[in-house]
C-alpha cells in the first residue's frame, strides 16, 4: 500500500473517531435545536478586548461564561496556546544571549580562540524561535478569541480548527 493511500486511510480513520467521539448517546429532553445562550450572554454585548476596563480580558470573559464550560475551555486554550509564545519568545532570548555570550575572541595558555556563529545559524535561532513563539501569539491573541466568542454566542458551535486544538485539561 503506497504511503499516500495509508495517509488518506488513516487521516479518515482519525476523523472518524474524532467525529464519532461527539456523538450524542442519549435522547435530549424536549430541545429541538442548538442550545440558547445564558440570558447573560444575550441581554449585553460582548466587549472588545480594548473595552475591558479594570480587569484582565480573560477574567472578564471567565465570569461573562461561568456556566458554559464549552467557552470557558475556548479561553483557556488561548490564554494556554498565548503562554506558550511567550515562553517559546524567552526561550529564544535566552539561548542566542548564551550564544552570544559565546562568541568572540578567548585568550588561555594554550592560545587564542575565536568562536563566530555564521548568518545562517543566527537567522536559524531567530527563525525557529521567533517563528514559533511569535506564530502563536499572533493566532491566539484576545482580538481573535473575541472574534471565536461572537462567532460562538450566534451559532453555540466552535469552528474545527478550534475544537481539533482542545484538549481535557482546558475543560478542568
Amino acid at each position: 500500500m503506497s504511503f499516500l493511500r495509508r495517509s488518506i486511510i488513516t487521516a479518515a480513520f482519525v476523523g472518524s473517531l474524532s467525529v464519532g467521539s461527539f456523538a450524542q448517546t442519549t435522547t435530549p429532553a424536549a430541545e429541538t435545536g442548538p442550545a440558547a445562550p445564558s440570558v447573560a450572554t444575550r441581554a449585553t454585548p460582548l466587549l472588545r478586548p480594548a473595552q475591558v476596563k479594570g480587569q484582565k480580558y480573560k477574567d472578564y470573559l471567565y465570569q461573562r461564561y461561568a456556566d458554559d464550560k464549552e467557552a470557558r475551555a475556548v479561553v483557556h486554550l488561548f490564554s494556554r496556546k498565548h503562554t506558550g509564545g511567550v515562553v517559546w519568545l524567552l526561550t529564544g532570548a535566552g539561548v542566542i544571549g548564551a550564544v552570544a555570550s559565546q562568541t568572540g575572541t578567548k585568550t588561555t595558555d594554550s592560545g587564542t580562540t575565536t568562536v563566530e556563529v555564521t548568518p545562517l545559524g543566527w537567522g536559524l535561532l531567530f527563525g525557529v524561535f521567533g517563528g514559533v513563539g511569535i506564530g502563536k501569539l499572533a493566532r491566539f491573541n484576545n482580538e481573535k478569541l473575541y472574534a471565536a466568542l461572537v462567532d460562538y454566542d450566534l451559532s453555540h458551535a466552535f469552528p474545527g480548527a478550534i475544537m481539533g486544538k482542545l484538549k481535557d485539561k482546558d475543560y478542568r
